[in-house]
C-alpha cells in the first residue's frame, strides 16, 4: 500500500493536468513562462522513479503499451488486435492509379501463401522488407504531399483514399482491405486520462469546425459516415466540415464498434515510466493512476508507444501582459471578460485557432492581429489553405500577407467574411510595454504605435509534457533530463538526422559491393542499443530478405530501444495522415514478436 505522504503527492500530480497553467505561473514575473510548471511536474516525477513499490494494485505484463488514447493510440490498438491491412488491387475501380507503385506493392503477393489466396498483398511486407518502396515514397512525397508528411503516410493515405485532394468520394475507392488475422494480434494495453476514447478531442468541448472534411477523420473499421448515420440517419455532405463535439463522440464510440475495448483505459494517469532489467530482459515498468480511485498499478511491457501528443498544454502568453491577463484570469481559467466596449480584441497566432478567434469576433469589435512572418522558414498554416476549398483562411491569409509586404499593418482590407474597417494585422510586431488596457506594439518598421484592447487571445502553440518519463529515459529519446515540453517539431527533428545518417551509411556500404544491391536496397541497418550507433552490412544476397530492418522499416518513429512514437508527438497532426505511421510501427512490434517465437 502506498503510504500517506506519497498519495497525497499523487493527489497534488492530478491536479497539475489542466487546460492552462496555474495563476502563480502565468503572474510570476521573476520566472519564464514555463519555469513554475517545469519545477512542479520535475518534483512530481522524482517521488515516483524508482518507487514501484508504492502500488497498490496488482501487476500487469503486456507486450506492448501505448500511452495516450487519441485518434492515434486507437488505430494500432485496431492494427494489434490483428486487422491487418492488405493492398487490394481487384477493386472495381482496378489497381491504383499510380502504376508504379502498384507494381511495387504486388511485388511481393505471389510468394505469400495467404496473399495469393485472397489476391491481394499484406502492407506489413511492403513496408519492412521492400526498400525499393520506401526510396520511391519518399520521391513522390515530395512531389505529391505538403513536406511534413512521412513517406509511410503519404502511402497508406493514398492507398485509403486515392487523389482524395480531387475526389473527395475517394474514400470509397479504397485500395485497402482490412482481414483480421488472429496471429497478429499482440497483446497490449492502451492508457489515456481523458474520460472517454479521443484523447485531446475528448477533452475540448469546443463549438467550432474541424479543420478537415469528414471523411479525412475517420479510422479504419468504422468510419465517421457510418457513425453519422446511424446517429443522424443520413449521410454527411462529403464537403462539410463536422463540428468537433461530433467527432468527439465517434472517437468515443469507436473502440466499442471495432471491438478493442477491452484494451483500452480511460481515466488514468501514467505517472512514471523506466526501463528496468529483469528475468524477462529489457523491459519498462509503468506506475499508472486510476483517476477516480487514486489507485495505483504496475504495468510491464516489453515495447512502449508514446502517443500523448502536443496539445495537453497551451503555451501561456508572454509576462509582459500580464496586466491584461490579471483582468481575465478567474478559477485558474482566463475568461474573455469585456471590460471595455471600445478596445479592440488582441489576437496573437498564426495558426488556425488564431484564425478561427479571428472570424468569431463579433462584428462590432475591432480586430488586432499580431502575428510571426517567416514563409521561407516557418511558414503559418494557412498557406496551404485553396482559396475554393477554406475560403475563409485563404482571405485572413491574404491579410496577413499584406500586412507583412508592408511592414506595418493592413487595415483597410478585408471585405470579405465582415473584416471590413475592423482588421488591423501587425507581421512580426512585438508588444513592449502593457497596462490592463492598452499596449504599445513595436512595428518591424521600428515605428511604435499604441492600441486599445478589451480582450486577449494568444494562440501561440500548445505542447504535451513527458514528464512521466524516468530522465534517464528522457536522455534515450534524445531529450535533456530536465527537458519535459515536447512540441511537434522536438522528435521530428531527432527522427530526421537519424534517418539522414542511415541513408548516408546504408548507401555508401551498398555502393562499395554492388550496384544492383543500391537499385534494389539488399542491405540491412541494424539498430545496435549497447551503442546507439547505426551498424552497417549487406548481408547475403540470397538471404537477405530474412533479416529485420529494425530501424529503417519504423520509419523512425523508434526514437529509443522499444520506444516508439506516433501521432502528433512527431508532426502527424491531420488524423488522415496518421495511419502510416501506425502500420510502420504495428508491422515493427508484430515481426519483432514472431522472431521471439521463433527463437524460443
Amino acid at each position: 500500500m502506498a503510504n500517506a505522504n506519497t498519495e497525497t503527492e499523487v493527489a497534488r500530480w492530478r491536479g497539475l493536468d489542466s487546460r492552462q497553467l496555474s495563476p502563480r505561473a502565468v503572474s510570476s514575473k521573476d520566472n519564464s513562462r514555463e519555469a513554475v510548471l517545469h519545477t512542479q511536474l520535475n518534483q512530481k516525477q522524482e517521488i515516483f522513479e524508482g518507487t514501484t513499490s508504492t502500488a497498490n494494485g496488482e501487476s500487469l505484463f503486456v507486450d506492448t503499451l501505448i500511452i495516450g488514447n487519441g485518434p492515434s493510440a486507437l488505430v494500432l490498438s485496431y492494427l494489434l488486435h490483428g486487422n491487418t491491412p492488405f493492398y487490394d488491387p481487384n477493386t472495381e475501380y482496378g489497381p491504383h492509379p499510380d502504376s508504379v507503385l502498384h507494381s511495387l506493392l504486388d511485388e511481393l503477393c505471389g510468394k505469400d501463401k495467404f496473399a495469393r489466396q485472397h489476391d491481394s498483398h499484406c502492407i506489413y511486407d511492403s513496408i519492412l522488407h521492400n526498400l525499393t518502396l520506401q526510396q520511391y515514397l519518399r520521391y513522390t512525397q515530395r512531389a505529391s504531399a505538403p513536406q511534413v508528411v512521412a513517406p509511410v503516410n503519404y502511402l497508406l493515405d493514398t492507398l485509403v483514399a486515392p487523389n482524395i485532394d480531387i475526389d473527395i468520394h475517394a474514400r470509397q475507392k479504397s485500395r485497402v482491405r482490412w482481414i483480421l488475422k488472429k496471429e497478429h494480434a499482440v497483446d497490449h494495453l492502451v492508457v489515456g486520462s481523458s474520460f472517454v476514447p479521443g484523447g485531446q478531442w475528448a477533452g475540448r468541448d469546443v463549438p467550432s469546425k474541424t479543420l478537415s472534411y469528414a471523411e479525412m477523420l475517420s479510422l479504419p473499421g468504422f468510419s465517421y459516415s457510418e457513425y453519422y448515420k446511424s446517429t443522424h440517419g443520413k449521410e454527411p455532405d462529403p464537403y462539410s466540415r463536422p463540428m468537433r463535439t461530433d467527432v468527439a463522440a465517434y472517437y468515443a464510440l469507436y473502440p466499442s464498434r471495432v471491438e478493442i475495448g477491452d484494451a483500452v483505459r480511460v481515466n488514468y494517469t501514467v505517472l512514471s515510466l523506466h526501463r528496468s532489467e529483469g528475468r524477462t530482459g529489457n523491459t519498462f515498468k509503468a506506475i499508472i493512476q486510476n483517476n477516480d480511485t487514486a489507485c495505483l498499478q504496475i504495468v510491464t511491457a516489453r515495447n512502449v508507444v508514446l502517443a500523448t501528443g502536443v496539445f495537453t498544454h497551451q503555451v501561456p502568453p508572454d509576462p509582459i501582459l500580464y496586466p491584461i491577463v490579471s483582468r481575465q484570469l478567474a478559477s485558474n481559467h482566463y475568461e474573455q471578460t469585456k471590460v471595455d466596449i471600445d478596445g479592440a480584441v488582441l489576437i496573437i497566432g498564426s495558426g488556425f485557432s488564431a484564425a478561427d478567434a479571428i472570424l468569431s469576433v463579433p462584428d462590432n469589435k475591432k480586430i488586432i492581429h499580431l502575428f510571426q512572418w517567416d514563409p521561407k522558414n516557418r511558414p503559418s498554416p494557412l498557406r496551404a489553405c485553396h482559396k475554393e476549398t477554406y475560403p475563409e483562411y485563404a482571405s485572413l491569409y491574404r491579410l496577413m500577407r499584406l500586412a507583412a509586404a508592408s511592414r506595418g499593418s493592413s487595415s483597410n482590407c478585408g471585405s470579405s467574411y465582415g473584416l471590413a474597417g475592423r482588421y488591423e494585422g501587425f507581421a512580426n510586431g512585438s508588444i513592449i510595454e502593457a497596462t490592463t488596457d492598452t499596449i504599445n506594439i513595436l512595428l518591424s518598421s521600428g515605428a511604435t504605435i499604441e492600441r486599445r484592447v478589451s480582450e486577449l487571445k494568444t494562440y501561440v502553440g500548445r505542447i504535451g509534457v513527458i514528464s512521466y518519463l524516468s530522465s534517464k529515459l528522457r536522455a534515450e529519446v534524445g531529450f535533456g533530463a530536465d527537458q519535459i515540453w515536447a512540441s511537434k517539431n522536438s522528435f521530428r527533428k531527432r527522427i530526421n538526422s537519424r534517418m539522414e545518417h542511415w541513408t548516408a551509411v546504408g548507401t555508401t556500404q551498398a555502393s562499395r559491393d554492388s550496384e544492383k544491391h543500391v537499385k534494389e536496397g539488399y542491405y540491412i541497418q541494424k539498430w545496435t542499443h549497447e551503442i546507439g550507433e547505426l551498424a552497417c552490412k549487406v548481408p547475403d544476397f540470397e538471404n537477405c530478405k530474412v533479416y529485420i530492418n529494425d530501424y529503417a522499416t519504423s520509419y523512425g518513429l523508434e526514437v529509443a530501444g522499444d520506444v516508439f512514437v506516433i501521432g502528433s508527438l512527431v508532426g502527424d497532426s491531420l488524423v488522415r495522415y496518421i495511419l502510416g505511421g501506425c502500420v510502420a510501427v504495428a508491422g515493427n512490434i508484430i515481426e519483432r514478436r514472431n522472431a521471439r517465437r521463433r527463437i524460443n
